[in-house]
């Protein structure tokens, strides 16, 4: 069974805030004076949450000599 490292959970709970802020964005919570200026960029950031989300499966842990 393959298990996240430390790097791995940080790198994923950076895509859920990517991907949360775009959401909110794109269905209004977030309204124009947070840092996503329009619509068509919220989905860049859902996009990119997706993406960087996926990638934190791939970051393994050291292995350990012995």
């Amino acid at each position: 069974m393959k298990t996240m490292s430390t790097l791995g959970w940080i790198v994923f709970i950076f895509g859920i805030t990517l991907l949360i802020s775009g959401v909110g964005r794109l269905s209004g919570f977030f309204e124009y004076d947070s840092v996503i200026p329009n619509k068509s960029v919220a989905l860049i950031y859902i996009s990119m949450g997706f993406f960087v989300m996926f990638i934190s499966y791939f970051v393994k842990p050291k292995k350990e000599k012995g």
